[in-house]
């Protein structure tokens, strides 16, 4: 369940824009990372990291379900492919 404090929360507007990069980039670029150079301007590790730290974040999970659900999904995949191990894991 989500917390109350999640639903009264807003994304900023940078964390709003990464989820809606994520939901459109293939429309109007050949490759993500020239959607994230076009969009924000930063290397696509950097992206990346930002983009796993909303998938935890409860206020995201409010604001944008489906698209944060099915990156959690697609994330636990790649993460059970390479043998469960997940970032700060020590295995």
């Amino acid at each position: 369940m989500i917390p109350v404090e999640a639903k009264m929360k807003e994304l900023s507007g940078e964390d709003a824009a990464v989820l809606e990069l994520e939901e459109t980039w293939q429309e109007r670029y050949a490759t993500k990372a020239e959607a994230i150079r076009a969009t924000f301007g930063w290397t696509s590790s950097k992206y990346h990291i930002r983009l796993n730290s909303l998938l935890d974040n409860e206020t995201a999970i409010y604001a944008k379900p489906v698209t944060v659900g099915r990156l959690r999904r697609l994330r636990e995949a790649r993460s059970a492919e390479r043998g469960g191990a997940s970032a700060g894991s020590a295995d």
